[in-house]
């Protein structure tokens, strides 16, 4: 589907394709490559959200060391409100009660989970099990500078 609408997006700006011949050709290379890294990163947060959860999110699970994971990528309570705060994802101040709200919403989630990994790339560790044993790493250039999202 991603390649479908790259192949339709390269052929809007293909000048040959255009009714004006005059027209000034719109450079293709630069709008695709800009837009591979984040497509990329996020078929992999998808595939990690699958692995972790089934992309459920509001589920809750206890694993074998007693620690509750939340949603669609099971972020540990304390991960989750650590990196929150350092990329200032919730305003100052916001209740306890919201930011446990928040740990539900899967598209927050794996916005947050795009900034720890374009942060440090070694954050995949927070999903060791599952990117070992079932989605593989990130892909390399997410952790090239992106537009953000």
């Amino acid at each position: 589907m991603w390649a479908l609408a790259l192949a339709i997006c390269a052929h809007a700006q293909d000048p040959s394709s255009s009714t004006n011949p005059s027209a000034d050709p719109a450079p293709e290379a630069p709008a695709v490559e800009s837009a591979t890294p984040p497509v990329a990163l996020q078929v992999w947060l998808d595939a990690l959200a699958k692995a972790e959860s089934g992309n459920r999110q509001f589920l809750v699970h206890r694993d074998r060391d007693g620690q509750l994971y939340y949603g669609c990528l099971q972020f540990q309570e304390r991960t989750f409100r650590v990196y929150v705060r350092k990329f200032h994802l919730l305003p100052q101040g916001t209740s306890s009660a919201e930011t446990m709200r928040r740990i539900y919403d899967c598209s927050f989630q794996k916005q947050l989970a795009r900034l720890m990994i374009r942060d440090d790339p070694a954050n995949w560790k927070h999903w060791r099990t599952t990117v070992e044993k079932r989605v593989g790493m990130p892909p390399a250039q997410a952790t090239a500078e992106e537009p953000p999202q």
